[in-house]
């Protein structure tokens, strides 16, 4: 079963740079989902273009992205080991929300946690074809090369952070 299991499961280090990524480049939060985090929610409606309260049912558990598949859940429950969130190499550091659902983000290659979101989110039926995919503009591109650059860098980082 492991060989069909996401890398962010079997690689604490892929899952913590992924992770930092995340939070740098899509605004993954917020910091403590328990809270009202009214900055955080406005500015998610106003990059959105929705009101706040529509923002705020944008949640990981209702992303296109989100994978909580039975054998992810069943791994998760059963074997996996969860990186905490507060030792990130990171201030503030997200908290960690004991008994919060989680499954895998298959487009940052993340385990999130149900109460979170990024600017990434996608309703599921907005991703059937990819179509998010198929047309790049320069920011974009740009942004990618930025990526890559900062997974190496963030790969060098945690290699020595355990989880």
């Amino acid at each position: 079963m492991e060989d069909k299991l996401p890398a962010q499961l079997l690689y604490s280090e892929v899952n913590i740079a992924n992770h930092l990524l995340a939070m740098k480049y899509e605004a993954l939060g917020p910091i403590d989902p328990r809270e009202p985090n009214q900055e955080y929610w406005a500015l998610k409606a106003e990059k959105w273009q929705v009101l706040e309260g529509e923002a705020r049912t944008r949640l990981c558990m209702n992303c296109a992205h989100y994978d909580n598949s039975p054998e992810i859940v069943e791994y998760m429950q059963n074997t996996w080991e969860p990186i905490k969130l507060q030792e990130l190499p990171i201030d503030p550091a997200p908290v960690d929300i004991p008994g919060d659902l989680s499954a895998c983000c298959t487009r940052w290659l993340i385990t999130c946690t149900a109460m979170r979101t990024c600017d990434a989110w996608e309703a599921p039926w907005e991703d059937e074809d990819n179509a998010n995919q198929l047309f790049k503009g320069p920011e974009e591109e740009e942004m990618e090369l930025s990526l890559e650059e900062d997974l190496a860098l963030m790969l060098q980082e945690v290699s020595g952070v355990k989880s």
